[in-house]
């Protein structure tokens, strides 16, 4: 095996091909659904200011110092790749005027993000996210709308009983900003803390601290009282009410009054998907009313979640090989590296056969010269082609092209303007077989 001398970025995973049918398989399952749920497709770009996370994330600088791919451009502007897709996508929605077409209100999108963060299972510094965004509406039917539409999609990859779905309601901004005001009170009594020499209260998230593995952090989080104890009449009512419906349609949920949310535009309602054997959410999203606001002079409501496509992959190559089908066979092999004459009639053969069937095949011309055809063919048979077809001398010099049917072991020599005839005859005895 030779030496690479520059290899990919720590972080940055190369995705082969038997990968990418993987994710394709989910992607198609994933936009047939949201069709059928009728939201719209939005592409936005992976680099943004820097400012528009700033903003967008508000007095979390310190993820944006510190977990952001960012850096200056010629002109000077700070510019950052997206650490994650909702900012971006209702910085779109606002700037294009979605918001006037009552039908745009539900979109969806699909790409990587890129986060500086220590690579484990599952998490990688380039990452693939699914996202769902609704807005314009309060209603807590919309939040309902979501959990049934991500529901139905992890249904349909057979995970649903693999998955918890944890919920949780963390309040107004109000009411979040009394509860982090208790928790310093808190941690200025706390000796752990005070050990810290850089300990900064300006730069913290205090909500990230539920999610430490420290042993200490999480001892003393346990044992703070729950946001539930903070938070206002108006947005309690909305959750019981979400829960109410939640178990109208007996959808299965667990209360995580300990569940919260790294990034600081979300209010109240929140919630998780999580897996044992992950460690971790595969989904996680929540609402956040006032982002449009900290972006804009517009005050859109909203709620939204990102579906971790790696984290997926890696579910189902654990539990459910049905979607681990690369449908990477090949129905014609068209085997023409003889000569430049066979190779330009190979060619044609390609342009013919994709001419009368379309889209509905597969087709692969190996150019590549081989020594003993004999032994190319074996190397052909296990790659498992249905239908294999050889130009060789023999066939040249006579005017006949060897078709074989790999599947049910037949061959015939028949002219090149026979050749489409004798592949639907092929093709027919085979689906004939597996039927």
């Amino acid at each position: 095996m030779s030496k690479l001398e520059i290899k990919s970025i720590k972080g940055m995973n190369d995705c082969i091909p038997n990968d990418v049918y993987v994710y394709q398989n989910i992607e198609i399952i994933f936009k047939s659904l949201m069709k059928n749920y009728s939201f719209n497709e939005i592409r936005f770009p992976i680099l943004e200011k820097s400012i528009l996370f700033y903003k967008g994330m508000k007095i979390n600088n310190n993820f944006c110092n510190k977990e952001m791919y960012t850096f200056l451009d010629r002109n000077g502007v700070n510019l950052s790749l997206r650490p994650e897709g909702t900012i971006g996508c209702i910085r779109s929605y606002i700037q294009n005027n979605l918001f006037l077409k009552n039908i745009l209100n539900k979109l969806w999108y699909l790409g990587p993000m890129f986060r500086y963060e220590n690579t484990q299972k599952g998490r990688y510094r380039q990452f693939y996210q699914i996202g769902v965004e609704l807005f314009g509406s309060l209603s807590v039917y919309t939040d309902l709308e979501l959990i049934l539409v991500i529901r139905r999609f992890f249904k349909k990859l057979g995970i649903i009983n693999l998955l918890k779905l944890e919920i949780n309601t963390i309040g107004s901004l109000e009411d979040r900003n009394k509860y982090v005001s208790y928790i310093k009170k808190r941690i200025k009594n706390e000796k752990f803390f005070l050990n810290f020499k850089n300990f900064d209260f300006n730069k913290i998230n205090f909500f990230r601290l539920f999610n430490s593995k420290n042993k200490y952090i999480k001892n003393f989080c346990k044992n703070l009282p729950k946001i539930i104890n903070f938070i206002n009449n108006s947005s309690l009512l909305k959750f019981k009410k979400l829960c109410k419906n939640l178990d109208l349609l007996n959808i299965d949920y667990k209360i995580n009054y300990n569940l919260v949310r790294g990034l600081d535009y979300y209010n109240d309602f929140i919630f998780e998907w999580t897996n044992d054997f992950l460690g971790k959410s595969i989904c996680s999203g929540g609402r956040y009313d006032n982002l449009s606001f900290c972006l804009s002079s517009l005050s859109i409501p909203a709620v939204g979640c990102a579906i971790g496509l790696d984290r997926l992959v890696l579910l189902l190559k654990k539990y459910n090989n049905k979607y681990l089908n690369t449908n990477n066979y090949i129905d014609i092999y068209i085997l023409s590296s003889f000569n430049n004459k066979s190779r330009l009639l190979g060619i044609k053969i390609v342009e013919k056969i994709l001419n009368y069937f379309s889209n509905s095949i597969k087709v692969y011309n190996d150019h590549i010269k081989y020594k003993n055809l004999g032994k190319k063919i074996l190397k052909i048979i296990k790659l498992k082609p249905r239908i294999l077809i050889i130009i060789d001398k023999n066939e040249l010099d006579n005017n006949y092209i060897t078709v074989k049917n790999i599947i049910l072991n037949n061959q015939k020599k028949v002219l090149y303007k026979d050749i489409i005839n004798i592949i639907i005859f092929f093709l027919n005895n085979i689906n004939n077989k597996i039927n």
